[in-house]
């Protein structure tokens, strides 16, 4: 009958982590879409002054009216942001939880050697993100951090190209990127095993699936800040 009780526990606390690292994996794969769609609207620094700043007062004011409200998307789109990020966040730190206690049963059949350093790669990387994350919205976004700019006065293009005529915070953004892109390239192939998708045939398809996502988006992320740098985009 103990036996009995002990691998039902067992099978609940499986069951348990598995549906937090779906969950972990869902949000995951919902901030790689939002990851992409923000690189590609900022490319629109290439079109000039005029197209940034239409593109951004858009997204804040007439986006999808009237069927969401003047300036709904936003909120819409923030308040998922925050719901998303809480639930990839304490679902990781469920999952880090589960992990150190697996590791301290000697019945545990050990991770093979790829596995642990994804996991590895994707807490410290998290760490990063977090405080490179916190910077950006207190540099760009408030102007907390001086940017180079007044930030109740310019323009979103003028915001941009403020803060990546410094040659300094172009260095931190491409550390910060760099970061971001090697955490989706793992969070990719992490999120398809999860979701069971990740097969001996298709191991190394999704490896270079993760890869290249992790290349568009940093290419992409990259290229205003560079080109600001270099006068291109003044």
């Amino acid at each position: 009958m103990a036996n009995t009780k002990l691998e039902t526990r067992k099978r609940r606390a499986w069951n348990t982590n598995v549906f937090v690292k779906q969950l972990m994996a869902i949000s995951g794969l919902f901030f790689v879409m939002f990851v992409i769609v923000h690189a590609y609207g900022n490319l629109k620094m290439f079109f000039g002054q005029e197209a940034y700043d239409y593109y951004a007062e858009w997204l804040k004011g007439d986006a999808f009216y009237p069927l969401l409200p003047e300036g709904g998307l936003i909120i819409v789109f923030r308040t998922a942001m925050i719901l998303f990020a809480l639930v990839h966040i304490v679902a990781a730190f469920h999952t880090w939880i589960v992990s150190r206690r697996a590791r301290a049963d000697r019945y545990t059949v050990k991770k093979n050697v790829a596995d642990s350093y994804a996991a590895r790669t994707m807490r410290v990387s998290a760490v990063i993100l977090l405080f490179l994350i916190t910077f950006h919205i207190l540099h760009f976004t408030t102007a907390t951090i001086p940017a180079g700019f007044d930030a109740a006065e310019a323009s979103p293009y003028m915001r941009m190209v403020g803060a990546f005529s410094n040659p300094g915070i172009v260095v931190l953004y491409a550390v910060f990127v760099g970061t971001l892109a090697m955490h989706i390239g793992h969070g990719i192939w992490s999120a398809l095993q999860t979701m069971g998708w990740l097969r001996r045939n298709t191991q190394n398809a999704t490896v270079v699936i993760g890869g290249v996502v992790a290349v568009i988006v940093f290419v992409m992320f990259m290229a205003p800040p560079v080109a600001i740098a270099f006068g291109f985009i003044s």
